[in-house]
């Protein structure tokens, strides 16, 4: 049987991000600025553009929303979401590590107002509240961690 195109499902959008652990593994979210979503956290994510791989753009945007220069440790999943209006878009999420001497920006911008790490107990009672924009970032820190358990020696 071939699987021909009813088996595939159209995305509009890739986007491409980071799970950013520092030494005691807090993670490190973004606070979002613009409204509808403004006071949500996420990881630094954002957009492929067009011309760019999964992978240079979880650096870029790790860059552009942190001011952390990240190296990509390891891949941790590709998750589909959707949008309000039904749109899919896929979302590639791999465990980062800032280079030495790397020092997060704390300056807000007309993107970001808040960048911060949170330990797991603060990440947890944000997500309760319903103050984390996207489940998917539960899901790539739960991975993060449960990799970590097999591969400490990765950060």
């Amino acid at each position: 049987m071939q699987f021909d195109e009813s088996y595939t499902l159209p995305v509009r959008a890739r986007a491409a991000g980071c799970v950013i652990l520092n030494a005691r593994r807090q993670l490190l979210l973004v606070q979002q600025a613009r409204s509808p979503l403004r006071g949500l956290w996420h990881l630094p994510m954002g957009r492929v553009e067009d011309g760019e791989t999964p992978q240079e753009a979880a650096v870029r945007e790790a860059r552009e929303e942190t001011g952390l220069q990240v190296d990509l440790v390891h891949f941790l999943d590709a998750y589909l979401g959707r949008y309000d209006d039904g749109g899919r878009v896929q979302r590639f999420v791999w465990l980062a590590r800032a280079l030495p001497g790397e020092l997060l920006d704390p300056t807000p911008d007309a993107e970001i107002m808040d960048r911060r790490y949170f330990d797991l107990e603060d990440f947890e009672a944000l997500y309760a509240a319903g103050q984390v924009r996207m489940h998917h970032t539960r899901l790539a820190l739960h991975a993060a961690l449960e990799l970590l358990q097999r591969r400490p020696d990765l950060l």
